[in-house]
């Protein structure tokens, strides 16, 4: 693991990367109020626009992507999922990442797949497989995807085309990514980076993926373990801490504020979205099988 973050880093020197916030970070509360519990375990969440939160959910070790509603009423969409992760919404069709598991990432087992599910009629595809341990996912406005992988011998995002057929590395001097989204006021693709001496968030631009600008956020460290991240309306960058912390990261000044804490194994943030969820709140997920809601304003 020191050899591979040594190697990410000489390499990342030599591209030009850029960017530190070394100070520890202010604190800019948010008002945290809990919404559901008990769900096993959840990695990932996103929103289908006409009142559903869908979950990347692991109970009783068999995933799930699972639909719950405002009132905290819930049905499974696809069941036996193995290790289910990234989640991404686009129309009436939801994409999800599985064979999201430790095995698969330290092994190298080309068992992940990115699915497809017709959230109206709730037929599924397979639109990618062969991939190792896609954990987080972004899907880019032309159709293809980015994912990551954290663990293992070989780590990093994998771009794979809109219909799956082709996957190749993608900014490969960025290694342990975790986390993935899509900045569309930047054209770039931001990832957090895992298992790292201090919480790093990658910008990478689009157009020229030899681009990276790293983000230190200073805080944390191995212990923070930053996961899933979203970019907000506001052009922020909205980041899950495993460690418990909830990070609003402001990527033209590099410098980060602290929404929550306390908050142990969150996993994935997002903005409410559809009704009954407040657009203007984040919803964060847990290793616990919680969902929290994190409001402007303390």
């Amino acid at each position: 693991m020191t050899t591979c973050l040594a190697a990410a880093l000489i390499a990342a020197a030599a591209h030009g990367v850029s960017g530190t916030a070394n100070a520890a970070p202010a604190n800019c509360p948010w008002t945290v109020s809990p919404v559901t519990s008990g769900l096993g375990s959840l990695e990932n969440l996103g929103f289908d626009g006409t009142g559903g939160m869908l979950l990347s959910r692991t109970d009783d070790r068999v995933g799930q992507l699972y639909r719950m509603t405002p009132d905290g009423g819930g049905t499974t969409l696809a069941a036996d999922i193995d290790s289910p992760g990234g989640i991404a919404v686009e129309g009436g069709t939801a994409y999800f990442t599985t064979g999201n598991s430790f095995g698969a990432g330290a092994l190298g087992r080309k068992t992940g797949t990115i699915e497809a599910i017709d959230l109206v009629t709730g037929s599924t595809r397979t639109v990618a497989s062969g991939l190792t341990m896609p954990n987080g996912m972004a899907r880019l406005p032309d159709g293809r995807f980015v994912v990551s992988r954290n663990l293992g011998l070989r780590t990093g995002l994998t771009m794979v085309s809109a219909d799956g057929s082709s996957t190749v590395p993608f900014a490969p001097t960025v290694n342990t990514t975790n986390g993935v989204a899509y900045d569309a006021g930047r054209n770039a693709v931001v990832t957090s980076v895992d298992l790292s001496p201090v919480a790093t968030l990658a910008l990478i631009d689009l157009s020229e993926p030899r681009r990276v600008t790293r983000i230190n956020l200073g805080l944390f460290g191995l212990l923070g373990f930053p996961d899933d991240l979203t970019i907000g309306a506001d052009d922020m960058i909205y980041l899950a801490m495993d460690g418990g912390s909830v990070v609003r990261v402001d990527p033209a000044n590099k410098t980060a504020c602290v929404l929550a804490s306390k908050m142990p194994g969150t996993t994935s943030v997002r903005f409410g979205a559809g009704p009954g969820w407040d657009p203007a709140a984040l919803y964060a997920t847990s290793l616990s099988g919680s969902v929290t809601k994190l409001s402007p304003g303390a």
